[in-house]
């Protein structure tokens, strides 16, 4: 079996939703969708999870329709040439402004804290324009999104995924940046990320991060 990567399409959006939904299973997904909920008797953890892939799934189609770039890792039989799964992803946002939004896409299911997503988006954002300046990441690769199935560690997925973005950076002679969780913060340090600030938003710790293009010529 070989690993490859390829481009993301619509179609994979479902799957992309289930790896992530478990990958950050014990850091962000908690906020967005809160287990206090399952305090009542008609929410059980898996309307939580299945609730989640939903939202995360019209997510993904929202951002490839927005013409952010999203790469997926996949698993090839090496005898036959056929894909067999989906192994991890990562969506990037360009250098430049932000696009014009995506309406209608994005589904809200019930037990989706709005109110919780949006803070953490500003928390996000903030921190964006007081490490980087005022215009946070514009001038950045940006990787908004990176997931491995956890079934799927230590295989160098993560590792290529990062690496897609980071060329496209080299290319264009510009350095990348990205907001890491806990578990991530080591591949991104050998992948020549620098930590400039952890912070707690909201209870989960997060660490800012910036790849400089000077200190990782090739």
């Amino acid at each position: 079996m070989t690993i490859t990567l390829r481009p993301a399409t619509e179609a994979d959006a479902p799957s992309l939703a289930r790896i992530a939904t478990a990958a950050f299973a014990d850091s962000l997904s908690p906020l967005i969708f809160p287990r206090s909920q399952l305090a009542t008797a008609t929410v059980t953890e898996a309307d939580l999870t299945a609730d989640e892939i939903t939202w995360r799934t019209s997510m993904y189609i929202k951002r490839m329709r927005e013409g952010k770039p999203c790469v997926v890792a996949v698993q090839v039989d090496d005898s036959t040439g056929e894909e067999k799964e989906i192994l991890g992803s990562a969506h990037w946002q360009k250098p430049g402004p932000e696009g014009p939004e995506v309406l209608g896409v994005e589904v809200r299911p019930a037990t989706y804290d709005k109110d919780m997503f949006f803070k953490v988006v500003e928390r996000f954002t903030a921190k964006d324009k007081e490490g980087l300046g005022p215009k946070g990441h514009e001038d950045y690769w940006y990787a908004i999104l990176i997931s491995v199935d956890p079934k799927q560690h230590r295989r160098g997925i993560g590792r290529k995924l990062l690496n897609w973005g980071l060329e496209f950076a080299r290319e264009e002679g510009r350095d990348a940046y990205l907001t890491a969780t806990e578990a991530g913060v080591p591949l991104y340090e050998v992948c020549g990320f620098e930590s400039m600030e952890t912070y707690d938003c909201y209870g989960v710790p997060l660490t800012s991060m910036v790849w400089r293009l000077d200190k990782n010529q090739q």
